[in-house]
């Protein structure tokens, strides 16, 4: 009998000797990337955060009333890690990956026990395979080759960490579960983890409706005569949790750059879908960046969009008359977890589809393909799956090397897809321009197959040439600030932009570039008043504003700036005073600005604003009057 319980145990051990396996293969290959530098984002969040790093102990609660980095995004728990790091470690990129792992390893027990739940609830006569196939969806997610951007990347930690929250709020879900109701304390518990995890990373509110089926389901499993109205406050509480701290991310987060709606809307959305299963279930080289639209196979991808879509319903259909499958879940819970980032609502972004999307949304098409295999025989399915694992796993241990610098992740992405314009553009400013080497440049920028990002690329190093080598050589900034304006004349948004949100970021980046070569005029030609004047008007069109206030106060204060100038940069002043949210400060310079010879009557307009936002409304009427008068004559003229 003791060998027997003996023998029982060890067989109890193995589906977790498969997991410690594979999280050994995958931390092993993580640590490759232990010591590597900050990479891209990771500098604006950690690195030049002063505002996080200057915060004391007794201050951590801001983190939860406003942004704290540079992007705006309202993260109060990821910035909390960060903060900790930082306080306890220093700039040390490898405690920040160290952490990144960590987080990593912590969500694998939380993927095996909700896997394990879910297969009990879902195939209650195969019980006793739970344990092996919770091992086995653990064993693969943990070798997941699209993990790898969030755990190596420090800036990953935005989807390590809210992974954590996710899978903890919906294996309490699950726990949740009883035969005449659901139970309070793990509900609640729910609740909690769940608001957590929108606090480390909003677009997951779609773990939100996931549970809210889970829960629907349990209450329709609940015999008739016990089944009770007010069991449905549950699922309904916790959509309306996420309404609400979705609505706090909106307000909490000020850097919003809207993309209009077309018909391509739905091929794009569609192809998103189509690309991120892909994705999930191929172990192909993994890319900072990815083809999306660009894509020779986009119809393949659209109708792969379309099946995934189309499985979907029918899931959620079967669901509802009570004809309830594991693999529909799985569908359905993809669908959902890929909801946010397949642009429905359009954002801006470097590509259509990156890897840390699925950070998440990988543990269901795990589950399915699990589920799947489970119909075949032990020793077809054993093989499937260590074939899946393998394959996965190569590209997992080959993944990190890319990340040893900024220069090796995109050169990966220039050799993969030459062309393509996004890998070229980066390379471009934030490697070639930053060296000085305009000519290799110039190479990369004739490799772009799209005709009008290719020109505009080549614009832009040609003009960074005459600000950073002629204007520095010769002593004169006339002909770069020349080029730099006809430059901005040249950036004109292409139709398909309006729709392809990667296009879109392309040309926004152009213009974020000048932002850099203002900057450098600037600092090279103090005591030019034309420089800030003009550096000034340009973060003002691009929304820099307290950059422009800088430089256009001290192009105001110049005696050097012609003083048929200066009416226009006093007005200015006072719109970037405005924008920066300093109102009352705005007044002095658009007065001052219609006392000039010539006076900028235009600063009316701005005047009115300010006059109704201090509350002087009367001040504020005549102001308006005498801006729409200034608007008649100009329309006359």
């Amino acid at each position: 009998m003791r060998l027997s319980s003996s023998s029982a145990d060890m067989r109890q051990l193995v589906p977790w000797a498969l997991v410690l396996l594979s999280a050994a293969v995958a931390v092993g290959a993580y640590l490759q990337a232990l010591h590597y530098l900050f990479i891209s984002d990771d500098t604006v969040y950690i690195i030049e955060n002063i505002k996080l790093s200057g915060l004391h102990f007794t201050e951590l609660w801001r983190l939860f009333i406003e942004p704290y980095n540079r992007y705006a995004e309202f993260l109060p728990l990821r910035e909390l890690s960060y903060w900790f790091d930082i306080t306890l470690f220093g700039f040390n990129s490898a405690a920040f990956r160290v952490h990144n792992i960590v987080l990593y390893l912590l969500c694998l027990p939380l993927i095996y026990a909700t896997t394990l739940e879910l297969w009990r609830y879902f195939r209650p006569a195969d019980a006793a395979s739970a344990p092996w196939a919770a091992a086995a969806v653990t064993a693969l997610f943990a070798l997941h080759p699209a993990l790898v951007e969030s755990v190596v990347w420090i800036s990953g930690r935005k989807y390590v960490l809210p992974n954590l929250f996710a899978m903890l709020a919906l294996w309490l879900a699950m726990r949740a579960r009883r035969e005449r109701g659901l139970s309070v304390p793990h509900a609640a518990a729910a609740l909690l983890a769940f608001a957590a995890m929108m606090l480390a990373k909003a677009s997951y509110v779609a773990v939100a409706p996931i549970i809210a089926l889970l829960w629907l389901m349990f209450w329709r499993d609940i015999p008739a005569p016990d089944r009770r109205r007010s069991q449905l406050l549950w699922p309904l509480a916790i959509l309306i949790l996420a309404v609400f701290l979705v609505i706090v991310f909106i307000v909490g987060s000020v850097g919003r750059e809207p993309v209009s709606f077309a018909i391509e809307a739905v091929t794009r959305m569609l192809a998103v879908l189509g690309s991120l299963a892909r994705l999930a279930v191929t172990p192909e080289s993994r890319h900072f960046f990815y083809l999306v639209l660009e894509d020779p196979y986009l119809p393949v991808m659209v109708v792969f969009g379309v099946v995934v879509l189309a499985a979907a319903v029918v899931s959620v259909v079967m669901m509802l008359r009570k004809r309830q499958s594991l693999e529909g879940f799985a569908i359905v819970a993809f669908l959902l977890l890929c909801m946010p980032y397949i642009q429905m609502i359009p954002y801006l972004s470097p590509s259509l589809v990156q890897d840390r999307y699925l950070s998440l949304a990988a543990w269901p098409v795990i589950v399915l393909i699990v589920a799947l295999s489970w119909r075949l025989h032990p020793m077809p399915r054993t093989v499937l799956l260590l074939v899946i694992a393998l394959l996965w796993g190569l590209q997992t241990v080959e993944r990190p090397r890319d990340w040893r610098s900024l220069e090796a992740l995109i050169d990966a992405d220039v050799h993969a897809f030459p062309g393509y314009y996004m890998p070229a553009e980066n390379k471009i400013i934030y490697v070639q321009l930053k060296r000085g080497l305009h000519r290799e440049a110039i190479e990369t920028a004739n490799g772009i197959t799209d005709t009008d990002a290719r020109n505009i690329m080549i614009e832009l190093i040609k003009a960074d040439y005459v600000v950073r080598d002629i204007a520095v050589a010769t002593g004169n900034p006339q002909e770069a600030m020349t080029m730099l304006w006809k430059l901005e004349q040249d950036i004109k948004l292409p139709a398909q932009a309006s729709w392809n949100s990667t296009l879109n970021h392309f040309w926004g980046r152009v213009g974020f570039a000048l932002i850099g070569e203002w900057e450098f005029l600037a600092k090279q030609f103090p005591d030019a008043a034309p420089v800030h004047f003009n550096a000034g008007l340009w973060l003002l069109k691009v929304h820099k504003y307290q950059e422009a206030v800088v430089h256009l106060r001290a192009a105001a204060e110049s005696p050097l700036l012609p003083e048929s100038a200066r009416g226009t940069a006093l007005k200015n002043l006072g719109l970037a005073l405005i924008g920066s949210g300093n109102v009352a400060e705005a007044e002095v310079p658009l007065r001052a600005a219609l006392e000039q010879s010539p006076p900028d009557f235009r600063a009316y307009c701005s005047l009115s604003d300010v006059y109704k936002q201090t509350g002087r409304f009367e001040e504020a009427a005549r102001a308006k009057a005498n801006c729409r008068n200034l608007a008649r004559q100009e329309a006359i003229k």
